[in-house]
């Protein structure tokens, strides 16, 4: 079944709506998702087909709409330990990543638990993505440095236990100023990872060794990148306003490539800082916001622009979602459970919890007397109390093997 595509965007203004979707091919707005202040930059994400999550700029608040209401989910509060710079959702809906200035904070989402802190930029973190997988966090800051871990070592109870700081899988010191995007493929450990910077460059890697492939100069700083799924369409926006298009089918020999500006490579039509990004499912159409106010959808063939979907302050964040039935839903019942957030790293405590996706309802029929209720209600409890002590169980023994192997570390 083919799904359309239909476009997410939020502007630096919410006095009429915090982010808005579009159907981007008749301008038509779809819903307007209301009284969530003004959205940061990178912190506008969709949490699986239940909920739009975001940022507010300048609080520690995050806000969440169900995909079919204007109005946020006031039952669900989510204070930060400060103001986030980004944000993202691991594709698997289970981990929620953070940046709050130069520290990268996880959250396991189901129980709102803060599974780890870690601090390895000097200088605030400006861009926070998941692989498709699910398996690497990547991370790049105003020091110019791009971190990547494993998401299994950034939640490992030993890690946090110990040493708290976990060692990434590597770092790249590539870039001399600011990374202002990072672009990571859908072939999840098998993808590759491009960046670009303030210091006129963009760089592409192998995701899986940090190996990198090619480093592209031009004469402007780079405000964002992406490439089209089989890596084959690297698109830059830049700081005047130009969209600039690479071939990767046909990559220079040498590994350092200054590309010479020709009007056949350019996008033209924004007048100031490009500052978003992203292609339809189909590789197809190219949408791009800018500070100029404006969203310009493009022909990936003719380089034509085919809307112009006008706001009315600088874009913030935009993106192409599937045009999912529970946006128009009257009742949606999530799949997805939001708890307070911790602020603090609670390591001492027993309580851990396991997300699970409901898929279907749990109520009981009319037909049911009170005393079978009642019965269900004890089994129910009976169930979780066995259920607590396993969990004990298996914590206690995580945390023995954890302390033994530390020691046996120690003495070699």
């Amino acid at each position: 079944m083919v799904v359309e595509d239909i476009l997410l965007t939020s502007s630096q203004t919410a006095q009429q709506y915090s982010a808005c979707l579009w159907d981007y091919n008749t301008k038509n707005v779809l819903k307007f998702y209301k009284n969530g202040g003004v959205v940061s930059p990178k912190a506008l994400e969709v949490v699986g087909q239940s909920y739009i999550l975001s940022s507010e700029a300048t609080k520690p608040l995050l806000h969440v709409w169900p995909l079919n209401s204007q109005e946020i989910d006031k039952s669900i509060k989510l204070i930060l330990p400060g103001p986030a710079t980004c944000l993202a959702v691991c594709p698997r809906n289970t981990y929620l990543a953070v940046a709050i200035d130069t520290r990268l904070y996880i959250w396991l989402i189901a129980s709102g638990k803060l599974l780890s802190v870690q601090q390895r930029h000097y200088q605030p973190i400006t861009c926070l993505k998941f692989s498709s997988d699910s398996v690497y966090v990547v991370v790049s800051g105003e020091d110019g440095i791009l971190v990547v871990y494993f998401l299994a070592d950034l939640i490992a109870i030993h890690n946090n236990l110990f040493s708290g700081q976990v060692e990434p899988k590597y770092t790249k010191n590539d870039h001399t100023m600011p990374i202002r995007d990072v672009h990571i493929g859908v072939f999840g450990r098998h993808s590759r990872v491009a960046t670009c910077s303030v210091d006129q460059t963009g760089c592409l890697y192998n995701l899986s060794t940090g190996e990198l492939l090619l480093r592209l100069v031009f004469t402007e700083s780079l405000t964002s990148i992406v490439f089209d799924s089989p890596c084959w369409k690297l698109y830059i926006g830049t700081n005047k306003g130009l969209i600039k298009y690479y071939n990767l089918k046909n990559p220079a020999r040498n590994l350092t490539h200054h590309v010479e500006k020709t009007i056949e490579n350019e996008f033209m039509g924004h007048k100031e800082k490009i500052v978003a990004l992203a292609l339809n499912s189909k590789n197809t159409v190219l949408a791009s916001g800018s500070q100029d106010n404006f969203v310009y959808t493009w022909d990936i063939l003719s380089r034509q622009i085919l809307q112009t979907i006008e706001h009315k302050a600088p874009i913030t964040n935009l993106r192409f979602l599937p045009k999912y039935s529970n946006f128009f839903e009257q009742v949606l019942k999530p799949e997805i459970i939001f708890k307070p957030l911790q602020r603090s790293l609670n390591l001492d405590s027993e309580e851990w919890t396991v997300s699970n996706v409901q898929t279907e309802d749990i109520e009981f029929s009319d037909d049911e007397t009170c005393v079978e209720k009642e019965t269900s209600r004890k089994r129910l409890e009976e169930e979780n109390i066995r259920l607590r002590i396993i969990n004990s169980q298996l914590y206690r023994a995580a945390l023995n093997i954890s302390k033994k192997y530390n020691n046996v570390n120690e003495t070699q």
